[in-house]
């Protein structure tokens, strides 16, 4: 017969605390969370408590924590998200991400350089504007749109930081002087600035990228980092390609009256 309960010791038998009921207990809890797991990544998920259209600031704020909350669980999972599916959560995910976009991770190489004017040893942004500079920028020889290994290697790490976004984003082409002969006509310098844009372009595409929210422009020689530079070394960061993450997405700049019925890749 069991011997009486002195203290719930549960490594000794007791007629009021058998030994079972503790392993029972750790199988309920168990199942408790994987159901509260599963119930958060179940596609569709919403915060039931989501404030209306007249509550105030701090009530969407916390709502909008709560589900970007949500997205880092799912994110821990592997969950990439679908900007097609309208859902709050993806939503949320793809917004923060876009917040995250800024100039990348600063490398190891140490250069003490002449640049424009500005705070950073090597500017990338002449003007003042709604744009995020994403990683650095892709140099090319005279006269050449060809990409390197290494540039591939920039346009990796940046195709991590735009793909799965909806905002739209600006592959800028620059030439310099020195890319043709004195007298060439303006034409040939804009051409080939928008061939620099154009092939980092296919290539973000082709590892990934959505080409719908690429936007290729050409600058020609209009915006140099380096003024009154006369040597090929002087201008090589002139002949370049800079890559911008903008606030507009994509929806933002379509008609809805001609996207309505269009399905979203």
């Amino acid at each position: 017969m069991a011997k009486p309960c002195k203290k719930c010791d549960p490594h000794e038998l007791c007629e009021e605390c058998p030994e079972w009921i503790f392993t029972l207990a750790d199988l309920i809890m168990c199942m408790m969370g994987l159901f509260v797991i599963l119930w958060v990544l179940k596609p569709g998920f919403t915060n039931p408590t989501t404030a209306s259209a007249a509550a105030s600031a701090e009530a969407q704020k916390q709502s909008q924590d709560f589900l970007e909350t949500i997205g880092e669980i799912r994110a821990a999972f592997g969950y990439v998200p679908d900007p097609s599916k309208g859902d709050p959560v993806d939503d949320a995910m793809i917004a923060k991400k876009a917040r995250l976009v800024g100039p990348g991770e600063q490398g190891t190489k140490k250069e003490h350089e002449a640049a424009a004017e500005g705070t950073d040893p090597q500017v990338q942004t002449i003007r003042e504007g709604k744009l995020s500079a994403v990683g650095t920028r892709i140099l090319f020889d005279i006269g050449r749109a060809n990409l390197d290994p290494g540039d591939m290697q920039v346009l990796d790490q940046i195709a991590k930081q735009i793909t799965g976004t909806r905002f739209v984003v600006i592959i800028k082409g620059h030439a310099s002087r020195d890319d043709f002969a004195e007298g060439t006509p303006g034409q040939q310098f804009m051409d080939v600035s928008i061939r620099r844009a154009q092939i980092a372009a296919d290539y973000l595409t082709k590892i990934g990228v959505s080409p719908d929210i690429l936007r290729v422009q050409g600058c020609s020689t209009f915006e140099p980092v380096r003024q009154r530079a006369y040597t090929s070394d002087q201008q090589h960061p002139n002949r370049r390609v800079e890559v911008f993450s903008t606030d507009v997405t994509v929806r933002d700049m379509q008609d809805p009256r001609q996207t309505s019925s269009v399905p979203m890749n």
